[in-house]
């Protein structure tokens, strides 16, 4: 162990014993009776053992192609974030008042878009980091969690101790935060685990780095609930979650949220330099120790940096790969195909089967050259196999971790069904290659010991492997279209679907419509195609139908959580147009659409009621300017004097609550008879809703898979594409 290392080792065993030191003497302490010398003795001890199991787990990264693991600073690239406003649910009043305060607070401070993620993680006590999958966000828990466990040397300014927490270990609500905690504490030796743990947490001596609240098989709501009472419970101590976007649905209550930014070009290159150097250092090293002569180590970092450049230079140059080094992941593995002088990918899929399978082949080739017979049998396509089939069972029953035991038994019942010489292998031998491998590990947990993939995305896409190579593709669009945690699977299936893809969109294409159920829901379709096909304006059809539901979008709303969810379907809505056209900007219809859906649902005064839909009405008509509507149909003017109209009717606040019902209803029928919509909109149900939203997610996901085909038939996408938003027979 170096000199650094076990400094800092002592540095965080003896913070540990600061911030237990008055554990002996609070009515805990002195209820457990605890003697101060054996207590002080195992705690130390412990907090010895807890900084070298956290500097092992979270210090150290395996790059894919690697030999060995490297320490994460070696490759860390500062993060920067935007904040991001995502319309979320809530439960109740209090829970928006809440996040609302804390909102307005934030906005006094003047958050900027361009964000340097440290920064963010010391001026906020509650974080929640989003981003598009391996974009990096749990490198950067990873990266705030040791600076904060160099403290006070470290760039993490605040005094606490941290303690990461993967959520794909929470299977049951048996599992909580307390109990991960607890767990935490416990497999390192310290007494009383529990009692600590509570201790610490009411203290306020903790930075509680939750990942991956997208990866546990429970609910979002209910993890999101169970985030939003354990940091009420215990307020004082800090927290930084991370979740995928497409995930996070659910309130955290006064936590800031920010996305990842996308990398300049600056930070890209920058990586790759990092990436080249480290891989020249391990060849170097492992010449070094094959032979007896040390290598110019001059010459080599001059050779890593031409062909960093090189790779650079490629990326410049192939706009498809220049697409794809959009997360560090994505990059690495576009760097381990440069440096293997291997063509680049069309797209993400192709990507990982290139990578994966040169991995693959390189550590077979390194088995098959030693003299073992029992070995050499050892194939690219049975690994492939096995790990597609461990893949997708365990994606399928979401569980993210199999203990080990299971795992050998899958292995062994494959190896069972093949042919000749491979049934001679050695589960353990194929265990131990996968491993190897760099894309799955076994790692203990508590007292077992689990199989795990190095990360969820490479999970994913032999998930998706599995589909494609089973003719799964209906069951999957069946059981899983509107299960946000299967989108990536889909994405990587659409990607490696060559000369089927058709079959993939078209399934999307009927289950989506399954979702339009209801009188309601189809009058709101029928609408949209009425306006439409009256309108003058030289949009695509499909751009015009997406962009009118902002107009037939249900309002006047009383209850909160069907009046958020809508408008965040017009988040969907807004992704979709933009998929198609440009022209219109929604940003403005957004806000007012918004404040007068809270305005209804919190039960305002019929003033500012009148007011936020006259300000929603001219919003609107400024945004469809594009569309030029047949004024027949949709005539704003009129609308507009009708609602002026009503500002003599405005009921005072001392009178009846029956006559103020009486003026929303008379805002509501204006809206609804001045457009032509159903009045049936405003009695909408939160079934409906909910199906509305998946509707339009199963729309959005079909374009986003026909993106990441290969090839797309002309006829059948454009066949696909005038039925978008349509009632069809």
């Amino acid at each position: 162990m170096s000199i650094k290392l076990e400094h800092s080792i002592r540095e965080v065993t003896n913070r540990f014993e600061l911030a237990l030191s008055g554990f002996i003497d609070s009515d805990v302490g002195r209820e457990l009776d605890i003697s101060e010398a054996y207590f002080r003795h195992a705690t130390v001890k412990a907090a010895r053992a807890y900084t070298k199991s956290y500097l092992e787990s979270h210090a150290l990264v395996q790059l894919v192609g690697m030999q060995k693991p490297i320490a994460l600073s070696s490759i860390y690239i500062p993060q920067r974030f935007q904040t991001h406003t995502s319309i979320r649910n809530f439960d109740s009043v209090n829970e928006l008042e809440e996040a609302f305060t804390r909102d307005l607070q934030r906005s006094n401070q003047n958050k900027g878009s361009n964000l340097l993620g440290l920064n963010t993680a010391n001026e906020e006590e509650y974080l929640t980091i989003l981003g598009d999958p391996a974009t990096g966000k749990t490198t950067f828990l990873k990266y705030v969690g040791l600076e904060a466990l160099r403290y006070p040397e470290g760039r993490y300014k605040h005094n606490v101790l941290p303690i990461f927490l993967h959520l794909w270990r929470f299977c049951s609500e048996a599992d909580t935060l307390l109990l991960a905690i607890t767990e935490e504490l416990e497999k390192c030796g310290f007494p009383f685990a529990n009692d600590l743990a509570v201790w610490l947490l009411k203290n306020g001596k903790l930075l509680i780095l939750i990942d991956g609240l997208n990866e546990s098989p429970l609910s979002q709501k209910y993890l999101s609930h169970h985030v939003h009472a354990f940091v009420k419970a215990y307020p004082n101590n800090r927290y930084i979650v991370s979740s995928r976007l497409n995930s996070y649905q659910n309130s955290l209550g006064q936590f800031l949220e920010v996305a990842m930014q996308s990398w300049s070009d600056l930070h890209t290159q920058e990586y790759i330099h990092k990436w080249f150097a480290i891989a020249y250092d391990q060849s170097s090293n492992s010449k070094v120790n094959q032979v007896a002569t040390i290598p110019n180590s001059s010459q080599e970092l001059d050779k890593a940096s031409d062909e960093a450049q090189r790779c650079w230079e490629i990326l410049q140059i192939n706009d498809i790969a220049r697409g794809l080094a959009n997360s560090p992941l994505s990059l690495s593995l576009l760097c381990l195909l440069c440096d293997r002088r291997l063509s680049l990918p069309a797209n993400l899929s192709g990507l990982y089967e290139k990578a994966i399978h040169l991995l693959l082949e390189e550590k077979v080739l390194q088995h098959q050259q030693i003299n073992n017979p029992d070995e050499k049998s050892i194939s690219t396509e049975v690994l492939d196999l096995v790990i597609t089939e461990i893949a997708y069972k365990s994606f399928e029953f979401q569980n993210m971790m199999l203990p080990l035991e299971e795992v050998k038994q899958q292995i062994q019942t494959i190896l069972v069904s093949c042919n000749g010489d491979l049934q001679k292998l050695n589960v353990e031998f194929v265990l131990k290659v996968l491993q190897q491998v760099g894309i799955c590990k076994a790692t203990k947990f508590n007292t077992s010991t689990n199989f795990v993939f190095c990360h969820i995305t490479f999970q994913e896409y032999f998930t998706a492997r599995y589909i494609y190579n089973h003719n799964k593709v209906k069951l999957l669009v069946t059981y899983h279209l509107s299960d946000r945690r299967w989108q990536q699977v889909f994405l990587l299936l659409a990607g490696m679907m060559i000369g089927n893809i058709e079959e993939l969109l078209l399934n999307i294409e009927s289950q989506a419509s399954s979702f339009i159920n209801t009188n309601r829901l189809r009058d709101i379709l029928e609408w949209l195609d009425q306006i439409t096909s009256n309108s003058r304006s030289n949009l695509k059809n499909v751009s015009k139908r997406i962009a009118t539901l902002f107009l037939a979008r249900p309002r006047f709303l009383v209850e909160l959580s069907s009046s958020l969810l809508l408008s965040r379907m017009l988040g969907l809505a807004r992704d979709l147009y933009l998929d198609f056209d440009e022209d219109i900007n929604f940003d403005k219809v957004f806000a007012s659409d918004l404040s007068l859906s809270l305005a209804y649902a919190l039960d305002f005064d019929s003033q500012t009621e009148l007011s936020l839909t006259l300000q929603l009405c001219n919003n609107l008509e400024q945004s469809m300017k594009p569309l030029n509507f047949d004024s027949k149909d949709v005539n704003f003017k009129v609308l507009q004097a009708r609602l002026e109209a009503l500002t003599t009717k405005i009921p005072n606040l001392d009178q009846p609550f029956e006559l103020r019902e009486q003026f929303r209803q008379a805002i509501s029928s204006t809206w609804f008879q001045a457009l032509y919509l159903p009045k049936e909109l405003n009695m909408i149900s939160s079934e409906e809703v909910e199906d509305l939203e998946n509707y339009l997610y199963a729309n959005l996901l079909m374009v986003h898979c026909k993106k990441m085909a290969i090839s797309v038939s002309n006829k059948t996408w454009e066949g696909i594409e005038s039925r978008i938003l349509r009632i069809i027979g």
